[in-house]
């Protein structure tokens, strides 16, 4: 069986990492995509299903693991199951207001060297300034007027350029990639699968931004890290158009390559290089992945082709796409440590490729080191082999020598060392519990007829069937007996009919109220249940009820949003990691071309941006980032703030206008200083 240790050997030299082990890396990946031996991701198996359930498909098979866990009941869960999505609107309320809340961000330089540029640049403006005062002739106030206003400008407003250009990139790239919306959708796979998962790249000499989809995305050797960079291996499982394809890679494909594509020749097969069966870590999720292809063929078109079907050993699907394996996995680059005498005599050090020649007469010794480096490769179909190398982004910094990313930033929302638990999976149950509860109202409620009259049918006219005797009794309200109607045969013949002991008339009633007042209850009891395991409330969804006072309404809002505070912490330490990638993978894009675009100034003008390339890569850049419970606390009373200021006219409608589309609560409070100065 294949197994994770036949993964190929890393330390070697770059001339020994030749052409056969570099395809032997993307072939081991083919036969281990789906050994997933993360301890604290969650299986396949339960993201499909928890999907499923986000999007209206129930696992009849897992609401029986659950409701019905021996097995000693065999008819209390039902093969078919109507779902009614109740965790739907929670998810979907958490995923708004991520697109609501403020991520208070700034870029700054980090760089020893600049920022003591910076701070000198900062005296000499101030001493500048000063002569220019001490200089002209003002009163004694109004000096210490202009010395209180440019201390506030010197300490708040002025920014470096160099910092400014990075902002601006930033925010251009943000805007450009679509971050936000990218941000929102992955959100809501933390919500449902407990991870979200993003990759940078450079494409085409462009920065490229791509959320992951989590069910596609294999990781091994992670360790018990709840960060998806952390791995040593990382591989991405997905099928493409031909078409995507050609535009992705159109730079390394070859005529031969092209063909097969536009031909779709490639066949789907499950031979493996070992010969013997996949090693599978999550068998059930695989299962289920060829259950549902299943389902979806007889859906479509009532035929069912296994060799067609999604997943390992395939190199095509039914819709004619291609598989595309994309792998990263962290090799060990061989350097050379040089030491060496200066001209002074003083014993120095340097580092070189393993390429250098050492001078031995200028008495230079070598120790050989190992340092990591990521290295990427795609497998097109079943023979085709793309770009595979080290990246060309290493992501290094001079103040981190061990940083080291692969471009691709994930976070696994587990607590501890153990496996993620999602928001899903805690509203499973009562998720369960509502929809059974409803089937058996549904069941009821298709039984129960009313008052049904017991009917003797000896009393029934001669010659009247049933069907007639009831359109009578519907249509007309009379119910029509024969009393003279005489017994045919036995001890009653020639007796009247009515004299035969009979019920007619009885009244039978069904008592189904009761059950379904009872189920009835049990459905809100589940969804007060899952409001309270959630955190969130009703009146966060917006049932508010009549008697409920403004203050209680705040009250719970309140309480709810600290009980989902750490999904959003979480959340944002994923988007400050993923804002720190976006400014590396920049710089190496940047380098060697100038960038224009255009922005909306403080003033909201339209004004034009030229970055040099070259100059901004060689800065070494932070990300600083206020995002607590006060930020967003002054966020909720902003609007109120601003409309008193205006009231009493101690702000403009222009400063207005400026902090409904500032992002900095900083930047807010030096708009409000400035108007009531």
């Amino acid at each position: 069986m294949s197994k994770t240790k036949n993964f190929p050997t890393q330390k070697l030299s770059f001339k020994q990492k030749g052409k056969q082990w570099r395809k032997d890396h993307l072939d081991w990946a083919d036969d281990n995509s789906y050994l997933s031996n993360s301890l604290v991701r969650r299986k396949l198996k339960s993201k499909k299903i928890n999907l499923n359930l986000y999007n209206g498909k129930v696992d009849v098979k897992d609401m029986k693991l659950i409701l019905n866990p021996g097995g000693l009941e065999q008819f209390f869960v039902p093969d078919a199951i109507q779902h009614y999505p109740i965790i739907t609107p929670r998810v979907n309320v958490l995923v708004g207001e991520e697109k609501r809340r403020k991520f208070d961000w700034s870029v700054q330089i980090i760089n020893p060297d600049t920022l003591s540029k910076i701070k000198q640049d900062k005296k000499k403006l101030v001493d500048q300034k000063l002569m220019e005062m001490l200089q002209s002739d003002v009163s004694d106030d109004e000096l210490e007027q202009e010395l209180q206003k440019y201390g506030d400008y010197i300490n708040m407003d002025y920014q470096d350029m160099r910092e400014k250009r990075a902002n601006l990139l930033m925010r251009h790239y943000i805007a450009k990639l679509d971050m936000k919306i990218a941000f929102q959708q992955g959100f809501k796979d933390a919500l449902i699968m407990g991870e979200e998962i993003y990759m940078f790249d450079i494409v085409n000499g462009d920065v490229s931004f791509e959320k992951l989809n989590p069910l596609k995305v294999h990781t091994l050797r992670g360790g018990y890290s709840n960060k998806i960079e952390d791995s040593d291996v990382i591989v991405l499982d997905d099928f493409w158009s031909p078409g995507k394809i050609q535009d992705h890679y159109y730079n390394d494909l070859s005529d031969v390559d092209v063909k097969k594509l536009d031909d779709g020749s490639w066949n789907s097969g499950t031979k493996n290089l070992d010969g013997v069966t996949e090693a599978v870590d999550d068998v059930a999720g695989l299962k289920l992945l060829g259950r549902e292809s299943m389902d979806t063929y007889i859906e479509s078109t009532g035929i069912y082709n296994s060799q067609d079907t999604h997943g390992r050993g395939t190199h095509t699907d039914g819709a004619g796409n291609v598989r595309v394996l994309r792998m990263f996995w962290r090799s060990m680059k061989k350097i050379i440590k040089v030491t060496y005498f200066d001209e002074s005599g003083k014993k120095q050090s340097k580092f070189r490729s393993e390429e250098y020649i050492l001078d031995k007469n200028m008495g230079e010794t070598a120790k050989t080191l190992w340092i990591p480096q990521w290295w990427k490769g795609v497998k097109i179909g079943k023979d085709t082999y793309l770009q595979i190398k080290p990246k060309e982004i290493q992501y290094n910094k001079l103040n981190e020598p061990s940083f080291n990313s692969c471009g691709i930033v994930g976070q696994v929302y587990n607590s501890g060392d153990e496996e993620a638990v999602t928001m899903v999976d805690k509203a499973k149950p009562f998720q369960y519990l509502y929809d059974i509860s409803w089937y058996r109202v549904n069941e009821a409620l298709s039984k129960y007829l009313g008052s049904i009259v017991e009917l003797d049918l000896a009393k029934v006219p001669t010659g009247w069937s049933v069907t007639k005797w009831l359109y009578f009794a519907r249509k007309s309200g009379i119910s029509v007996v024969d009393s003279f109607k005489e017994g045919q045969k036995g001890m009653a013949k020639g007796k009247l009919a009515g004299s035969v002991g009979n019920t007619t008339g009885k009244v039978l009633e069904q008592r189904v109220g009761d059950f379904i007042q009872t189920h009835i209850d049990m459905m809100e009891f589940a969804k007060a249940q899952m409001d309270e395991i959630t955190g969130v409330s009703r009146q966060r969804l917006g049932q508010v009820e009549n008697r409920e006072t403004v203050g209680g309404v705040e009250r719970a809002v309140s309480q709810s949003n600290h009980i989902t505070e750490e999904l959003f912490t979480m959340h944002d330490y994923c988007k400050k990691r993923c804002f720190q990638i976006l400014i590396e993978t920049a710089k190496i894009a940047l380098k060697g071309k100038d960038v224009k675009f255009s922005y909306i100034g403080d003033d909201m003008t339209r004004q034009l941006a030229e970055i040099d390339g070259d100059q901004f890569a060689e800065e070494e850049y932070g990300l600083m980032v206020s995002n607590d419970d006060e930020i967003n606390r002054m966020e909720q009373k902003l609007e109120g703030m601003v409309q008193m200021g205006l009231q009493n006219q101690m702000i403009s409608f222009s400063t207005a206008i400026k902090i409904y589309n500032s992002p900095s609560i900083r930047e807010i409070q030096r708009f409000i200083e400035k108007d009531e100065q």
